[in-house]
Order: C-alpha cells, then structure tokens, then sequence
C-alpha cells in the first residue's frame, strides 16, 4: 500500500543519501560556493550509506507511517533516553579541556578550518539620531568600539600563512546604542570571570534560576542544595545535583562569544532583530547566564557604593544610619504583629525588597531530541533584550532506532560543527563579541545571503530536515519573506515522503500552527505565496492534517466515525483505521485534488482583492462629497487578510464533517485550525463561522453573475440596473456573520470564481465583458452604498426581552427568542421604522399565532426572507 502523508500521489522519491535510523552517521556532499573546491563532509564515526534511489516505496512504509494513516500514536522517549540527554548537558572542567584539546585535531569538514579563516572583514557603526535626547554620547559608544577592536586585533592577529577565504566580503553592521551596552556587558562579565576576581552562588534561589520546560519532575525536584528563598536557608536534598545549576567550569583561555542565527542575517541585510542568539564554546548556556548576573550584581553594589561615597561624608553615614535604624524598626514592629494580620504586609514587604534588588532573572528550558530540540536553552531580558544563551552544537552519536543523543555526543562543539548543523546557510553566520567581527565558518552563507539570495541547507538538505522536520516550513517562511529562492535540494528535499513522514509525526502541532502564523502575519509576510509554496512542495496534508493522522489528535476519529461530504462535489467517505486499500488511495487522490483546488484558488485571490480595494476606494471617493458624510457614512468593515488566505486555502474542504465522541457532527476545517494548529480558539470561531456562510454568499454572487450575463446578451446599448439584494437576506447574512462578512465575501468570490470556471472550461470567460470580481464589487457596494447594511447588527433594537414580555404579556421562555427575532426581521425591512410601529407589528404578529392556534390550523407564519 502506498499512502502518501503528504496527501499527494506522486511517485517522485527524492534523490536522497539516508542512513539507517540506528546509523551513525550520514555522508554528504557540500557544494560551496566563490571558486572553492567541493568537500565530501563526513558526520559520525560510520560511513555506511544507502541511496534512495533504491530505496522501495514498502521501505518507506514503516510502522510510524501507518500509524498515522490510522490515527495511531508514536512511542515517547523512554526515560532512561531522557536521562541520557540530562546528563549529555552536564558541563565539567575536564569536559572542557578534552574538547578544547580535541578541537585542533578535529578532521575538516567544512569551508574553513581556523578562526581566522572563518572571520569576514567587518565595520561596526552606531547611527544615533536621537543622542542628545537619550543622554548617550556618540563619540564614547565610537571610541570603545575603536578600542575593543584594535584590542582584539593585538590579541588574535591573523597568521601570514593564513588566507582567509571570505576576505573579498566586507561587511558593515549598524549596532543601536542598547546592543553595543549588551555587548560590552558580555564582554566585561567573561573578562572579570576570567580573571578570577568573579565569585558566582553555589545556591540560587528560584528568583535567580528557574526551570521554565523540558524537564522531567524528577531532574527539577533533584537537587543536592536548596536554597529556600524567604529565609535564605540552605538544606541538603535528595539524589543528584540539577545538572543545570551546576557552577561554571574553570578556564585558561578566553570565552569565545558569538550570537548566531538571526540577529546576524537581519543586521547584515538592515533588518530589524529583537531576538539575540548567544552561543558559548567551552561552557553551557546557563553557566554564562550566571556569570553575566552575577556580574550585573557586582556592578549594582559597585555603583551604590560610589553613589554613597559621592553623597558621602558625614552627612551621608547619618543618612544611612537613619535609614538603617528605620528599616530596623519598621521590621520588629512588623514582627510583633500577630499571624493573621502578618500576610498582606509581609508580601508587600517582599515584592518591596525584590524590587530594589532585582535582577534579571535566568529561565531554563530542558533539551527534548524527540521533538527535535537538541540543545538546553537558558533566557534572560537584559536592556529590553531577550536573550538566549546555548553552547556551541556538537555532532551527535545516536543509539539504534532513536534521535536521542547518547552519552558518545561530545559536550561542546566547534564552531564549524554548529555552523554545520545549524538549518541554513544564511541563519549559520556568527558575530563574535571578542573580536567584532562575522564569521562564515561554512564558506558559502554570505555568497547565499547577500550575492546568490537563496536557501541553501549547509550539508544534505535531507540530513537537515530529517534533522528537525519543522525547517521545511522554516525555508518557505524565509524564501517569502526574504524574497529568495529555494535550493534545488531542498525542494527535492521537500518533496520526500519520509521528510512529509517526520513533520507529520515528530513535529509538536504547536510548532507547526507557529511556523505558518509566521508566515500569514508579520512585516514582509506574503501569506498567498507562502500557502502556494506549502501546496506545490506536497505539504498541505502534512501541515492542515486531516482529523486523526497524527498523533495527539483529541478527535479519536476511529471511536467516532468517518469523514464523510464532498470534495468539489465528489462524494468523499473514508474511514482512515477500518476501509480498504483501494478506499485509502481513493481518499487520498481526492484529498490531493482539494489541494490543488487550493492552489487554484490562491490564483484567482490577487484578483479578489485588488477589485475589492478598488471598489472601496470608489465609494469612499463618491462618498466624500460633503464633511457630513466623511465619517457618518464610510464603509467601516474591513477584510482580515490573514484570515482570508486561511479561509480559501482549506476552502476545499468545507463540505467535510465527522462525528465526534457524542456523536455531533464537526467539521474537518474547524479541526484543523484546532488541533493541527492549535491556532486560538477565536481563529477557530472565525473559520468556522465564515466557512459555514460561504455557500450561501457564492449563491448569491452566482445570481449576480447570471443577471450581468443576461443584461450583456440582451440589453444591448440600453442603460442597465442591477436588480439590489434582497435587504431581509443580505442584513440576517450580515448580522450572523458581523465583522467577518467583507473576509467571507471575498471568499465566496473566490469560490464562485473558480466554480464560474470549472463550469464554463474558460470559453465563456474569455467571451464574457464581465469581470471575474464584478459580482463581488457589485454586493459590496449595495451593502455598503444602497441599502447602508454595514455594521447593521450594532443597530440597538426598539424592545429588549424585558419590554416584549411587558407590551405583549408574555411568558418567560423561548417564546420571547421568537419575537426577538420578528422584531429583527421588520427592522432589517424597516429601517425607518419607529418604536411604537415595531410595537404595532409584534402585537399584529401575536394576534396571528393565537388566531391560528384556536382554530387548530396548521398554516405556518411566513417568515419569508423577501416581501
């Protein structure tokens, strides 16, 4: 059985070099670029390969595979695996120096094999605009940067055997003036530790150090001290020392630091980056987080107490002491206060004394291989800086059948091994601290950034992805966005059924709702083109996965039911866990082709929203005749484009629905925001709501059609007027779908678009004078301009619940929900209507039903939707 996850039916297999899961090791090939020779790169201690060219499609079918074709689950990282990983992220002084002694020796496996090789000709710059205003002095901030960079030089010089091979680039970074303290900060903090004249706290305290994720109970709880945190009492507790809180190693050489990533690929191409990576070489990231507040404390008592000496003298001691006595007194008052009335105070008392000595403090989030998190990640906010810090990434060694690291995984790599596994070549760049200066330790990421713009892995693209799946979704995110292109490799990469395998089921939906919202929000963001590459790269069932293909999904699709309705009109029924291979494959094509319905919608979009802007801007420009009419009158609801493109994409699959556990029936799009994405719960209702008016809108769009086609063939030259929407039908449409009826509109028009040319195979299009989004503007503009029915559910009604009970003596009970809703209907068709002619008509409303109800007769009160 063949079963693409990717819900695609190609039979293309990416011409891929894979190992064996318990291999390893993979053996690559990297290309670079600049006239530099190709290099086979060598990862592991095993050379066994196997191409994929021979690999058969049964060989890709292993049990994970089905399990998430039936809905099954993967198994979780034992906890003997977790533990391996803990204790892989455990730094030690001899760890240190066996690396270090290693690092030399390790065989080259990439561009450049030195420091000095690796480092880019680099300006650093500190435009200010606003100098005077800040109290920052340009020319200090200046001067130090001059200072620190002439130090390094004298420190590092460069060998003359040496040819750098990235000298022909010269790079100009621009550091805002809260970059260059941090920096500094950085710097000072290793220097003073360094010096050994830094002592750090055997004994944080949870204010200082905390576990914030990828933890288990036992390796938080674990601890050989305990810091209580009220009293400053230290007890001895059970098992092994959390190897997180473990002090920083001793060291004989400078603390190389680099931020990485990112902030390095923004600053160079004059992007703006909040975020900023940094990664140390002979210690873990925690450990330096505790040096550099550790520092920060030093520098807060160093400052108070020149800010005493200066106020100094006599008069100052006085103060001081008087403060001192104050606080005394304050607290044994305190003290002599019964329990009861000790609480308030004493939390007011703490948050006070937190306050005046806060420091940043350090977040800790554990390693998780499994989901693909290979590092232990400390945070800190310094200077409104979110900061993270992690070690230099080492080549992993993997038991059989896992991607947990074992205890062989060294402690720290190098730089070229990090650069090397990081996800591109554009995010593999390093801006060292020490030394100001980029560093391009695979040869090729700034030729990729800044000449050749592309995306490019640095070693196989399938090792990469296989690696962590989720930089699939990262590449197109960054291709968008950067308007770069994809590798060749990487859309081979992208196209493999094993890759579409491992984001299925590896991958946390959290991260993958994440990775997409990236890529529909945010500066720069083209959602359209994005959800287009997701489609042509075979990854939409992958990223809106169907209800029950993947593990975690709540639905439980095999105690509940199939997924039954329609795909453009075909009858689709499938039952992942129970129906035949001939079934499966079936659903499986039909879920390919709503794919490629999606792409085709994406197509007709531009077009959309373009006439939609148009006819906007129209009416806002007819509209503006008189000052009265600017504010009173103007169309006020606007499209939600992230929704929109969501929308269109799953469109579809709007005809689909399963029953859940009790047995209602839910729909597979509203599922899929829900657990494929874990978008919010608001998305979810927005989706919902839209996708549930959309057939109804396209009917009305597709009437419109048909009276402009009919006006063309037989008015001739005679003036013509659209016959306007029924104001009953188009204002319930209205009030039922509120701010999201200019987002369903355009994706009716879409729908009623392609459903136009499904119909016609183009021929009528091409003889049609109409254009394709002429039904959309022609609704818009009768909402929003004719019959004045935007924001028309703000409209207050003449008589609450309260008032209807009053005037017509009713009980209470859903009867009183009927004349509501009478009450709705005559003010849609009466917009002039006053109180007490609604009153009248609720009253003639009622005599009705009771004359009805007495003679026993079944005619139903019309509620019809025209009059």
């Amino acid at each position: 059985m063949d079963i693409s996850v990717g819900d695609t039916n190609t039979s293309l297999i990416a011409k891929e070099e894979l190992t064996d899961d318990g291999g390893a090791s993979s053996v690559v090939q990297q290309s670079t670029t600049g006239g530099q020779q190709s290099m086979d790169i060598s990862l592991g201690s095993s050379s066994a390969t196997q191409n994929a060219e021979q690999l058969k499609d049964d060989e890709l079918q292993i049990s994970p595979l089905k399990s998430v074709e039936e809905g099954g689950e993967s198994l979780p990282p034992t906890e003997g695996q977790q533990d391996i990983s803990s204790s892989a992220a455990t730094a030690t002084a001899e760890d240190v120096e066996m690396n270090k002694s290693t690092e030399d020796s390790y065989p080259t496996i990439g561009a450049c094999k030195s420091i000095e090789e690796a480092s880019v000709n680099t300006t650093i710059e500190c435009p200010l605009d606003d100098d005077e205003e800040n109290g920052i002095d340009k020319e200090m901030l200046q001067s130090t940067l001059s200072t620190d960079i002439s130090m390094q030089a004298e420190e590092s010089p460069t060998s003359p055997s040496s040819t750098p091979s990235n000298l022909h680039h010269n790079v100009k970074l621009c550091l805002t003036p809260a970059e260059i303290e941090l920096f500094t900060l950085l710097t000072n903090a290793a220097e003073v530790y360094e010096s050994g004249k830094l002592n750090i706290n055997p004994n944080p305290t949870n204010d200082d150090v905390s576990a914030r994720g990828g933890f288990t109970k036992q390796q938080q709880s674990s601890s050989s001290s305990i810091t209580n945190k009220d009293n400053g009492e230290t007890t001895k507790g059970g098992g092994e020392e959390k190897s997180w809180l473990k002090l920083p190693p001793k060291i004989n050489q400078p603390i190389q630091i680099r931020i990485a990533g990112g902030w390095v690929r923004d600053k160079i191409i004059n992007q703006h980056s909040v975020d900023v990576d940094v990664a140390l070489d002979c210690m873990m990231g925690v450990q330096f987080a505790r040096i550099v507040q550790a520092y920060l404390a030093l520098e807060n008592d160093k400052n108070k107490k020149e800010k005493e000496e200066k106020e100094g003298g006599v008069n100052g001691d006085c103060v001081m002491k008087e403060q001192e006595i104050e606080e005394q007194q304050q607290a044994e008052a305190f003290a002599a206060l019964p329990p009861s009335k000790q609480g308030g105070g004493s939390k007011a008392a703490k948050n006070k004394q937190k306050k005046k000595n806060k420091q940043p403090k350090i977040g800790v989030i554990g390693a998780n291989p499994s989901q693909s998190k290979h590092l232990e990640t400390a945070t800190m906010n310094i200077h409104g800086i979110d900061i993270d810090f992690v070690n230099l990434r080492a080549e992993e060694v993997y038991e059989l059948n896992s991607r947990i690291p074992t205890s062989k995984t060294k402690m720290f790599g190098i730089p070229l091994e990090d650069a090397l596994r990081r996800d591109f070549t554009i995010n593999s760049l390093f801006y060292n601290v020490r030394t100001n200066k980029i560093e391009d330790w695979t040869g090729r990421g700034l030729d990729d950034l800044i000449v050749h713009r592309r995306i490019v892995t640095p070693v196989d693209a399938h090792t990469t992805f296989h690696d962590d799946p989720l930089r699939i979704l990262r590449a197109i995110r960054f291709c968008v966005r950067l308007d770069f292109t994809l590798d060749d490799e990487i859309v081979l990469a992208a196209m493999s059924k094993r890759v579409h395998h491992s984001l299925h089921v590896k991958v946390s939906r959290e991260r993958v709702g994440k990775e997409l919202e990236g890529m529909l929000t945010g500066k720069h963001a083209k959602p359209g083109r994005a959800l287009d590459m997701i489609a042509d790269l075979h990854l939409a069932g992958s990223v809106f996965a169907f209800p029950g293909s993947f593990p975690g999904d709540s639905s439980d699709l095999h105690a509940s039911g199939p997924v039954t309705g329609n795909i453009l009109g075909v009858p689709y029924n499938c039952s992942l866990g129970t129906d035949t291979v001939e079934a499966v494959e079936k659903a499986v094509s039909q879920r390919a082709m709503g794919w490629e319905e999606s792409s085709k919608l994406l197509s007709v979009l531009p077009t959309v929203m373009e006439g939609h802007v148009d006819e906007r801007e129209s009416i806002m420009r007819e509209k503006k005749t008189t000052e009265e009419t600017v504010v009173a009158s103007l169309p006020s609801t606007v499209v939600d484009t992230r929704l929109l493109h969501l929308c269109v994409f799953i469109l579809p699959f709007h005809n689909l629905t399963f029953p859940d556990k009790k047995g209602r029936e839910v729909s597979v799009t509203s599922q899929m925001i829900k657990e494929a994405l874990k978008f919010p719960v608001r998305d979810i209702q927005a989706v919902s709501k839209i996708l549930s008016h959309v057939d109804e809108l396209t009917t009305i769009l597709s009437e419109i059609r048909s009276e402009l086609s009919e006006a063309q063939n037989g008015q001739g030259d005679t003036p013509f007027k659209l016959t306007p929407p029924c104001r009953l039908r188009a204002g319930l449409l209205l009030r039922s779908l509120k701010e999201t009826w200019v987002t369903c509109l355009l994706t009716a028009a879409a729908w009623e678009i392609r459903c136009y040319q499904r119909l016609d195979n183009g021929s009528a299009e091409e003889a049609s004078l109409i254009s394709l989004d002429q039904p959309a503007r022609e609704f818009y503009r009768a909402i929003v301009d004719d019959l004045a029915l935007d924001e028309c559910w703000k409209v207050p009604p003449h008589l609450n619940g309260k008032e209807i009970i009053k005037e017509l003596s009713l009980p209470k009970g859903p009867i009183v929900g009927v004349y509501l809703d009478d009450q709705t209907r005559w003010m849609l068709l009466n917009p002039d209507g006053t109180k007490e002619e609604c009153k009248a008509h609720l009253q003639e409303r009622k005599r009705d039903r009771e004359s009805q109800e007495s003679s026993g007769s079944e005619h139903h009160i019309s509620k019809k939707i025209c009059p």
